[in-house]
């Protein structure tokens, strides 16, 4: 387990797993969420995978992640999550049900510099990466994550006021659909 899971445990007393289902899920709603049994097979739950290539990039097979992970999701390897559900988890951090006023202003406020991209800076938050112009206007906020057989990119538009969220069940699948997405969003605005 990750420290920041350790934390959580002393903190409050109970395990990582129910203190995010009684202080994350429940108050935001996220009802399809959960840290499921991976020995069984869950409704609605995808498995990942992950392409098996030959040298020259030629599709030989698949590759399943089912023993890529602990069979209970933990700090580090987590939760299974519906794209509903992290919308309604946006839309509770935003309209401050899970976060104090001052630490929802943080966690949408960027602060360091990570590095300048394509015309634009990139900086971390408290939680968040972050979109700025150079004139210092914030197009958007995201989180993203992958492992073996899946990925997902998290994205808030500040502007547009629009969650985007892509969910893969392929180590590799959200990136493309995410920025075609981002470019459209933006454009069209």
């Amino acid at each position: 387990m990750g420290a920041l899971g350790l934390m959580i445990e002393r903190a409050s007393n109970m395990t990582y797993r129910d203190y995010v289902r009684q202080h994350v899920f429940l108050p935001a709603g996220m009802k399809d969420s959960d840290f499921f049994n991976m020995e069984y097979c869950t409704v609605n739950v995808a498995e990942g995978c992950d392409p098996i290539r030959s040298k020259d990039g030629t599709l030989l097979g698949w590759k399943r992640n089912i023993y890529s992970f602990p069979l209970i999701g933990s700090p580090d390897s987590g939760a299974h999550v519906t794209a509903v559900d992290l919308d309604r988890f946006l839309r509770s951090v935003k309209n401050g049900l899970l976060l104090s006023p001052g630490s929802t202003r943080l966690f949408f406020s960027p602060q360091i510099h990570y590095r300048d991209r394509d015309g634009w800076e990139m900086r971390y938050g408290t939680g968040m990466w972050f979109y700025v112009e150079p004139n210092g206007h914030v197009v958007c906020c995201q989180k993203e994550g992958y492992n073996a057989g899946v990925s997902a990119v998290m994205r808030y538009f500040f502007d547009q006021d629009i969650n985007l969220i892509i969910l893969s069940n392929m180590a590799d699948g959200a990136w493309d659909p995410s920025w075609k997405m981002h470019e459209i969003i933006v454009n069209t605005s």
